[in-house]
């Protein structure tokens, strides 16, 4: 017997041409930009040519190492303990029972709408993108795999690590004879002719599996992924059946590009070129076809048109960005290269000051700007996931800066104190979280705290799982005659050097402290060189006992390294005051950007089952961060080191004429905060 929310939704279905009345869940903001279907699909092949000249793949500044050589320590992993243990990573699939009720890999795959699922608090309006509600599950669930998974090794949790094994053991189960892993029965696989999510499906439950086998070492993981792999290239290739050629597309077919990723880590995992290959493929037939203007910013003929900002969905924005890069470095072509710097200067128009990439779902061509312009959970992820590569590939260390900014302010603000909640969508500036809109009265259900967000859909919080556990892969990369710190934070890194195992531990509190030690423990003295980012921010890098030399944007140390040996390192940090494109102002140092904590109050309207969850909106109590500006008249804001690091200073409060001391704390430590100030005359 059906639900009755698969009841409710196939009767909308049926209804769809009389719909105009209902009021879906989304809310205006995602329903009036996400079906821009063109009647007429043009054909861009002819501008792709290019793609069949001979190839001439650029070598990584730094390879990656494998997931899992890399793991936290300190502060980070209490908080990676705590959010499996007690948070939202271990307890979605409890919270969410679309997780565990629909085996949508396996025993539940979809052969039509009668398949639709329990989708929780989703209203539907029989919109034709609803369609994609088929898929989206295996984006929440994937996702969540791959977070939950990551975190169970990463933090050694014996009982998160038999969960682990059961999801993978029914995942192999779900194979085919011919290879298939996938959510759709024979009459629906590689044969759709509109919206789809054959490959995203594919992506989240593959980079899982890929990240379980580097784990564990099991053969046959990677043996599964590589036979539905070879399926999928036997299915969508330039020979054959493009998988971006439809006669409409929403959010699934073109999330189905980050199978980048998968052919990204294949190649780095086999050596084999033919997954590299078909990356580059992939972004081709992405690029031919236009259909639908919501989800493509990304594409080549677009990107060459140098002034139109990016206008479409933010996480495909960002996401895409990575399958980019890698295109142009597996081929050399000048095109891509102009196409990526192209992607870059559209890109900057959309930096927030917390290193946020803005987009309440939709970029909309607006240009960030801190207090009107949110962004969501799952843009700052694939942003951050950009960055962390494009430093590892090209060796620029301006990614590496913003990817430790945007980590340590913007992600870490959306999270909850206890990690049982985090937000959906925030500003920088974020005044209140009550539902609403920003500039009105207007409901806006991922304007408020949840651990599921389960009314506009189930998709950050399963993307904040994978958060952390893929800043620590992109910490680290393998150089011919060495390793290089590309970024910091507490963690413990096992690896080989000319097969001589050797473990370095980063002892710290960064980025709430100036100090790193670096700890060594080699199986026999190896010798190799070892690189430090300096960030942009410091105005210096004390080496205890070493005088390193700067190549690059690295301090280079080469010496023979030994068991006990013990690097200290002192960031020298000072208070900087930056002028954001709007002519206001905020206050960094290091990492961290400052903000003014706002008091609040917590008013719940959802209590889950699951004892500790709730939905919760945060009001301020009070005004007193209206009104304020900064004036050159003032002292400087100056950094106090104590228990709880801070900048104090004073600001004018405009109403009274008045200076006033305000006291500044790390934005990732904020729930409701003001960032930036006007400059009074």
């Amino acid at each position: 017997m059906k639900s009755f929310t698969q009841f409710l939704f196939l009767l909308a279905i049926s209804l769809m041409t009389n719909c105009d009345n209902k009021t879906g869940s989304q809310g205006e903001n995602f329903t009036g930009h996400v079906n821009k279907v063109k009647t007429t699909v043009d054909d861009d092949g002819a501008l792709l040519t290019f793609f069949d000249g001979e190839r001439y793949p650029i070598a990584p500044a730094f390879v990656p190492l494998p997931t899992g050589d890399n793991r936290p320590a300190g502060w980070l992993r209490t908080m990676m303990e705590n959010d499996l243990r007690h948070g939202i990573v271990g307890a979605l699939d409890d919270l969410y029972p679309g997780i565990k009720a629909d085996d949508l890999y396996h025993t539940a795959r979809r052969g039509g709408l009668d398949d639709i699922p329990e989708m929780g608090d989703l209203v539907l309006t029989g919109a034709e993108w609803e369609t994609s509600i088929m898929w989206w599950n295996a984006e929440t669930t994937g996702n969540w795999w791959d977070g939950f998974v990551r975190h169970a090794y990463l933090t050694n949790d014996e009982d998160a690590i038999q969960q682990s094994r059961d999801i993978v053991e029914n995942l192999l189960l779900s194979q085919d004879e011919n290879g298939y892993i996938g959510i759709y029965k024979e009459n629906l696989r590689y044969r759709h002719e509109g919206s789809n999510g054959e490959l995203w499906a594919q992506t989240t439950a593959f980079r899982m599996l890929l990240a379980y086998y580097e784990f564990t070492k099991e053969e046959k993981v990677l043996e599964a992924v590589e036979s539905a792999m070879t399926l999928t290239m036997e299915k969508y290739n330039k020979n054959g059946r493009n998988p971006f050629e439809l006669k409409n597309a929403f959010g699934g077919v073109t999330h189905g590009l980050m199978m980048t990723d998968v052919c990204e880590t294949l190649h780095r995992i086999t050596g084999k070129t033919i997954y590299r290959d078909y990356a580059v493929y992939l972004y081709r037939a992405f690029s031919t076809y236009d259909i639908n203007r919501a989800f493509n910013d990304l594409r080549y003929p677009f990107l060459m048109k140098k002034e139109e900002p990016f206008t479409g969905h933010g996480v495909h924005t960002y996401e895409h960005l990575r399958t980019l890069l890698n295109a142009y470095y597996s081929t050399g072509y000048d095109e891509l290269k102009l196409a990526y710097e192209h992607a870059l200067y559209k890109l900057d128009n959309c930096i927030l000051p917390s290193g946020a990439g803005h987009a309440m779902e939709w970029i909309a061509g607006l240009q960030a700007e801190p207090s009107t312009t949110a962004a969501e959970f799952c843009t700052l992820l694939e942003l951050r996931n950009f960055l962390g590569v494009a430093a590892q590939r090209t060796g620029d260390l301006t990614y590496a800066d913003h990817a430790e900014k945007l980590t340590f302010n913007g992600m870490l603000g959306f999270r909850n104190e206890d990690g049982t909640a985090i937000a959906y969508g925030k500003p920088d500036n974020c005044y209140k979280l009550d539902g609403r809109a920003l500039d009105g009265d207007e409901k806006e259900p991922r304007y408020k705290y949840s651990p599921t967000h389960s009314e506009p859909a189930v998709c950050c919080v399963p993307n904040y799982t994978r958060s952390f556990s893929y800043y620590l892969d992109q910490m680290w990369g393998k150089t011919p005659d060495g390793l290089a710190a590309i970024l910091y934070g507490p963690s413990e890194l096992k690896t080989a050097f000319n097969n001589v195992g050797l473990k370095i531990e980063q002892i710290t509190d960064y980025p709430y402290s100036d100090e790193v030690q670096f700890k060594f423990t080699t199986d026999e003295p190896v010798e190799m060189t070892l690189y430090f980012r300096r960030p942009a921010w410091v105005a210096a890098m004390n080496f205890e006992g070493v005088n390193p030399d700067l190549e690059n944007g690295f301090y280079k140390i080469k010496k023979t390294w030994r068991t006990g040996d013990l690097l200290k390192i002192q960031f020298k940090n000072e208070v900087q005051k930056k002028k954001y494109r709007n002519g206001e102002f905020y206050f960094q140092r290091g990492p961290l950007v400052y903000a003014l904590d706002i008091p609040h109050q917590r008013e719940n309207i959802v209590t889950y089952p699951h004892k500790g969850f709730t939905d919760y909106h945060c009001i301020a109590t009070n005004n007193n961060h209206e009104d304020l500006g900064l004036s050159d008249d003032l002292p400087e804001f100056k950094f106090i080191a104590d228990a709880s690091p801070h900048l104090t200073g004073q600001v004018m409060d405009v109403k009274n004429g008045k200076s006033k001391r305000v006291r500044l704390i790390p934005m990732g430590k904020t729930v409701l905060r003001r960032i930036t100030f006007p400059s009074l005359p």
